[in-house]
C-alpha cells in the first residue's frame, strides 16, 4: 500500500509532466499543478468584473470555471478584475485564459492561470489548495 506522503510526492512528479495538447492550435501547454475538484463542501466564489461563475477546480496557480457561453474570453486573453473568495478570504487577481473547452451537455469550461496581487495572497492560496488536495486524496 502506498502512503499518503508517497502518493502526494508521486502526484507532484505527475503534475510536472502532465501535458495538454491542442490548446493553442499546434502548440502544447504543460500544466504544472494538479487542479483539485471543487464541490458544495468546498465553497469557492469566482467573479469576473462582478459577474459570478461556477468554479469546478482550483490549483495553486489557476482555476477552472464553467460558463454558458463560449464568448466570455478568448484563449490567450488577459483578464483583469478577477475576484476569488474562499477560506474566509477575498483576493484580487488577474489571469490568462489557457483554454476554452466545449462541454458535452452544454456550456464551456475555461481554464485560467492566475497571478495573485500579493505574495501573502499567493501563500494563502497555496496553503488552502494543499489542504483541499489532502482532503481530496483522503476521500478517494
Amino acid at each position: 500500500m502506498v502512503s499518503k506522503d508517497n502518493l502526494l510526492e508521486e502526484l507532484k512528479d505527475l503534475e510536472e509532466t502532465l501535458e495538454l495538447t491542442g490548446v493553442f492550435d499546434e502548440q502544447a501547454m504543460v500544466r504544472k499543478t494538479f487542479r483539485v475538484p471543487v464541490n458544495e463542501q468546498t465553497p469557492v466564489t469566482f467573479l469576473i468584473n462582478g459577474v459570478p461563475f461556477r468554479v469546478v477546480n482550483i490549483s495553486e496557480g489557476g482555476v477552472g470555471f464553467v460558463a454558458d457561453s463560449g464568448d466570455v474570453a478568448e484563449v490567450g486573453q488577459v483578464l483583469e478584475g478577477l475576484e476569488l473568495h474562499f477560506g474566509g478570504r477575498s483576493f484580487q487577481a488577474q489571469g490568462i485564459v489557457r483554454h476554452v473547452t466545449p462541454l458535452e451537455d452544454s456550456g464551456f469550461l475555461y481554464g485560467l492561470s492566475l497571478e495573485m496581487c500579493s505574495e501573502d495572497d499567493r501563500a494563502f492560496m497555496m496553503d488552502f489548495v494543499q489542504k483541499l488536495r489532502e482532503r481530496f486524496f483522503e476521500q478517494h
